[in-house]
């Protein structure tokens, strides 16, 4: 009680000269009986201001932190690593670029013959370099921060791209744009989404959305971009290295604009917790290694691997699909070309929605909703040949639904395991979008002369189906206690 009466007088004599900055120790919460908040500590005794010296939280931009500063500071943010994947995802763009590249630059050995080109291999390559990007940048936001380290992401994707620009032969060129590229990609890609955690901790899945949204939509613009310099007569080397330009411009500013919310000094040490420190202190995570040798992770990154090959198998054949029977009303070129600028678009706002959705519902029947309806749309695809209206909506829709699948992905990944090893822990499972990708072409070319198209989207179709007893299986995996909780 006297220690208590000595402190309430301390506190009420320093109250008007806090307000002045002067230099008395801040009042660190003691409990008492009439009081049931809980007693907080600095994390850190190294967060201890000097006695005699007042240390005024500050916020991002130098004054009293305030809560509508947080807010716009914490949108600045989300806007920054959307503009800066809005390049990233320009790694799709090589589908269409391609068809405009030299022709030494088809085949390794440099001479055009016909048949499939080597190029192709261009982007799996990238691919694989993403995910080699992706623990690097994991560990690298740790030591430098998610504004750096997405701005070393994005200079090393423009600088393989811009170098790209002068080979003339195929494996230099993939050096430059599928190694070097490829690796920034990686670097940058999961550090914008940790960084929007910090400003929204209770709406990751938007935030991840709102940024992935970025991913889906650059390809898009950028496919036309490029078009309309080839058309324009443009030679391959100058028009990749105006793309680059724009490229740098756009993700560097973007980049600049990410930054972490600096973390509260104080949280709790009880299992009660506070308002005040609530959205700011995370519950415990787990390391890497327990993560990545938990049943929880087996069954996420399996989920993954069959949610997303149907949407992954779709993009890469829905236009051969569609000219493949040219008495069928959706056999025109045009169209099928419109529809998929169209699927980009929606892609992207799948990952808002959807996005959104996991916020509100949670990841199991968000995911339980989306793999219902990707099975809808994969029985639906082969029976709509006849109608344009039902085959775009269809295309478009299932394209919606993967890109959402991919923002519930990253969201479910950090309610399961926690934010401090997100990075890392996520890029392990995004080896399964990789394997996807795979998976889906492999099936095609094995299984198509034997089953034919609606035999395709019956084995997807399944997939799907298969994909709800595995969430099932992990609903129950997460209804017991795991080691970090």
């Amino acid at each position: 009680p006297l220690l208590q009466t000595s402190f309430c007088k301390l506190v009420c004599a320093s109250a008007p000269a806090l307000a002045f900055n002067s230099p008395l120790p801040r009042p660190i919460a003691l409990p008492s009986s009439t009081s049931s908040r809980p007693l907080t500590f600095p994390r850190r005794l190294s967060q201890m201001p000097p006695h005699g010296q007042l240390q005024p939280l500050k916020s991002s931009f130098g004054g009293v932190e305030k809560s509508d500063n947080s807010s716009t500071r914490g949108m600045v943010c989300v806007l920054g690593g959307c503009l800066a994947h809005l390049i990233l995802g320009t790694m799709y763009c090589w589908g269409n670029f391609l068809s405009y590249a030299p022709s030494s630059l088809l085949f390794f050995d440099g001479v055009a013959r016909a048949g499939v080109p080597d190029a192709i291999q261009v982007l799996p390559v990238a691919l694989v370099a993403l995910n080699l990007g992706m623990p690097i940048g994991a560990k690298l936001n740790k030591k430098v921060g998610p504004r750096i380290t997405t701005l070393i992401g994005c200079a090393a994707m423009v600088l393989g791209t811009y170098m790209a620009s002068f080979s003339t032969r195929l494996l230099p060129f993939m050096f430059w744009y599928s190694l070097i590229s490829g690796l920034g990609v990686g670097l940058g890609y999961s550090t914008p989404m940790i960084a929007g955690w910090s400003w929204f901790p209770d709406r990751k899945g938007l935030i991840n959305g709102l940024t992935l949204f970025g991913f889906g939509f650059g390809a898009f613009i950028f496919n036309k971009v490029g078009t309309g310099l080839a058309q324009s007569g443009v030679p391959w080397g100058p028009m990749i290295r105006k793309i680059s330009y724009m490229y740098a411009a756009v993700s560097f500013a973007g980049s600049l604009l990410i930054k972490a919310k600096p973390p509260r000094e104080e949280c709790e040490v009880t299992e009660e917790v506070t308002a005040d420190v609530e959205e700011d202190c995370e519950p415990p995570s787990a390391t890497f290694k327990q993560a990545v040798t938990s049943r929880r992770f087996a069954l996420l990154w399996s989920i993954g691997l069959m949610a997303f090959t149907p949407g992954l198998t779709l993009l890469g054949i829905y236009k051969r699909f569609g000219m493949s029977n040219p008495a069928a009303l959706i056999a025109n070129d045009s169209l099928l070309s419109t529809i998929g600028g169209l699927g980009a678009i929606t892609s992207g706002l799948g990952r808002i929605f959807w996005g959104g959705i996991v916020d509100k519902v949670g990841f199991q029947k968000g995911y339980n909703a989306q793999t219902l309806l990707q099975l809808l749309f994969m029985v639906l695809l082969p029976l709509s040949v006849n109608s344009p209206l039902l085959f775009g909506t269809s295309v478009c829709s299932a394209l919606s639904l993967y890109g959402g699948s991919i923002a519930m992905y990253v969201t479910c990944s950090a309610q399961t395991f926690g934010v401090k090893n997100a990075g890392e822990i996520y890029s392990v499972l995004f080896s399964a979008l990789a394997l996807a990708s795979v998976v889906g072409a492999k099936l095609v070319i094995g299984l198509l002369p034997k089953v034919g198209w609606k035999g395709i989207f019956g084995i997807l179709a399944c997939i799907s189906g298969f994909n709800l007893g595995l969430l099932e299986l992990f609903k129950r995996e997460r209804a017991k206690k795991a080691p970090w909780e």
